[in-house]
């Protein structure tokens, strides 16, 4: 069997008061393109269907049309589950009249896990959890932790799996190690939200989602798929993609990745407003953060950028590290106004006074002292 495994669509997401829906709708159309020309069985997506729990009408309007091109016209069997960004009740609404097109969409966690026969397979959807949910359901007081939580629904599951068939698990997780970025919600304080990678022992093949980055964690059967697209800066270095699943039998054969190339680019270029509006970058309508390196005060670089890089997402002005300073108070008071300003001036804008500069203000200082004493 072949299926292709993503995760993280986050449809509705805006970044820096920018709707991402127009870039959200072209990346599925290149995952629909993949799941054609890769001729899938199945198509996997690991939770955070949605960026919020209450999505807004035009992101419901864009997964209704992707899930309709997928399962009704192209006949892809899927199998959803929801995020820690996704209501569970929401995303859990239709599932049993669903599931006659093969349309497999796991909300809210139960008592009971079962498997969902397919090809020489068993799936196993396990929607993102809090450790209370499961304590609750499971009756057991001894789960506290999400590494518990997990621990306790991979075991019920082991004693109920087909050994003979290949073992899938569609989870939404912060597996020990992974990589995180930027643009992913805090599951909870500290490191008590991680899972250890011997809660997936004995599956085929484990399809995560949460983490962003798409080699989020080096592991032979745990995978995740990253996010389709760029949500932070912090992932401006990674290359987007799809992963392309082969089983035979109970085996895993092979996992690749299909690139993703975004409508625009999220890049972070640096330089002086000067340098970045007389020489364009290349594909100047990306999604830009730029790092200004000008010194002292500018009129509107936002506003003058904006009309050569319509997308800039945010800026930000770069100054040179400043030494701390140990001076006692003492000392200060014991500096002349002239050292006291050139302090300040080179705490302000990261570089000291020219010669020029404290030479006319010298000037000043002293015709200010003249008018005290007059």
């Amino acid at each position: 069997m072949k299926f292709l495994h993503t995760a993280d669509l986050h449809l509705g997401k805006i970044v820096s008061g920018v709707s991402m829906l127009a870039e959200q709708e072209y990346i599925l159309a290149q995952i629909t393109k993949i799941a054609q020309e890769e001729k899938i069985d199945a198509l996997i997506v690991a939770g955070d269907l949605y960026d919020r729990s209450i999505p807004p009408a035009d992101a419901v309007n864009v997964l209704n049309d992707i899930l309709v091109k997928w399962n009704v016209e192209l006949g892809i069997p899927i199998f959803a589950i929801s995020g820690n960004h996704d209501s569970a009740e929401r995303l859990s609404f239709g599932t049993q009249w669903y599931e006659s097109s093969k349309l497999y969409m796991k909300g809210k966690c139960s008592a009971e896990f079962e498997a969902i026969p397919f090809m020489d397979a068993e799936v196993w959807l396990v929607p993102y959890h809090e450790p209370a949910v499961i304590r609750e359901a499971f009756n057991d007081t001894s789960i506290r932790s999400f590494e518990d939580a997990m621990q306790a629904i991979t075991k019920q599951i082991r004693t109920k799996w087909n050994p003979e068939k290949a073992q899938i698990l569609v989870g939404h997780a912060f597996v020990s190690g992974g990589l995180p970025s930027d643009s992913e919600r805090q599951l909870a304080i500290g490191n008590v939200d991680r899972v250890s990678t011997n809660c997936f022992d004995g599956f085929t093949y484990t399809a995560l989602g949460h983490l962003h980055h798409p080699h989020a964690i080096n592991h032979p059967s745990i995978f995740y798929s990253g996010s389709p697209l760029k949500y932070s800066f912090s992932e401006v270095s990674d290359k987007k993609s799809v992963r392309i699943v082969e089983i035979e039998g109970n085996s895993l054969v092979c996992v690749e990745e299909r690139l993703l190339t975004p409508k625009h680019d999220m890049r972070i270029i640096s330089g002086t407003l000067a340098e970045l509006t007389e020489n364009l970058v290349e594909t100047p309508d990306d999604f830009f953060q730029v790092n200004l390196m000008d010194e002292g005060a500018l009129i509107d670089p936002m506003g003058k950028l904006r009309q050569f890089y319509p997308n800039i997402l945010h800026l930000e002005r770069k100054k040179q590290q400043l030494k701390e300073s140990q001076a006692s108070f003492e000392e200060v008071m014991k500096k002349d106004d002239l050292e006291l300003f050139d302090q300040f001036f080179e705490y302000t804008n990261g570089t000291e006074l020219t010669k020029e500069q404290k030479e006319k203000l010298t000037n000043i200082f002293e015709l200010a002292r003249k008018e005290e004493v007059e």
